[in-house]
């Protein structure tokens, strides 16, 4: 006797399924492109290899290649932001020291997606389209890191007019090392610069 499992045709996907589908393939290549061969080669022919779909394919989804490239570039932040927490938040839930906590930031600013960002913004810079687009895409992954960091109690326990600036600090040490290392790497500086990155935390005393 036939199972009735096995007699039901497989459900066909809608076509906004479909849609969603295709436009993650491209997505997702895109992102694999710029960080593999880099922003210049990530070309519309090489996004259509990677993602299995047709020049028409693209284009039904995205008007331009910017369109594709600031879609691609706003999931980079969305995955960066969830990285952070990811390697940060279960160090500093457990009360660990402020050196702990920094290996942890360092370790998601070396995240891969983190050069894709570079490669994004480095083409933004002389790019004035790409640039105007992506700014909220900017201005929103730097407010959504700040946000993340305040729930680590040595950044919120920063006094509050410099915390900021401690976080933004930090960050830029640690991802211009991971830029740098990405082409000519020199770990011997990794711990003095951690220790640079330690001495901009004060610790507050009574009366600060």
């Amino acid at each position: 006797m036939t199972d009735p499992a096995e007699a039901t045709p497989p459900r066909r996907r809608t076509q906004r399924e479909r849609r969603e589908a295709t436009v993650g393939k491209l997505v997702d290549a895109t992102i694999a492109a710029i960080s593999e061969v880099g922003y210049a080669r990530a070309s519309v022919q090489e996004i259509c290899r990677r993602a299995g779909v047709s020049h028409g394919g693209l284009f039904r989804h995205f008007e331009t290649r910017l369109d594709l490239v600031v879609a691609a570039a706003e999931e980079v932040g969305r995955r960066l932001a969830a990285n952070f927490w990811e390697q940060v938040g279960p160090v500093a839930e457990r009360g660990a020291t402020p050196h702990e906590v920094l290996r942890a930031i360092r370790a998601a600013c070396r995240s891969p997606l983190n050069l894709v960002w570079f490669e994004v913004l480095v083409a933004a810079r002389t790019d004035a389209p790409l640039r105007a687009r992506l700014a909220p895409t900017v201005d929103a992954l730097g407010e959504e890191i700040y946000l993340t960091a305040l729930r680590i109690p040595a950044v919120a326990a920063q006094p509050v007019e410099t915390r900021q600036a401690v976080v933004s600090s930090v960050l830029h040490i640690f991802d211009g090392e991971t830029f740098a290392n990405a082409v000519r790497p020199g770990h011997d500086l990794d711990e003095k610069r951690l220790e640079v990155a330690a001495s901009l935390y004060r610790v507050p005393v009574a009366g600060d």
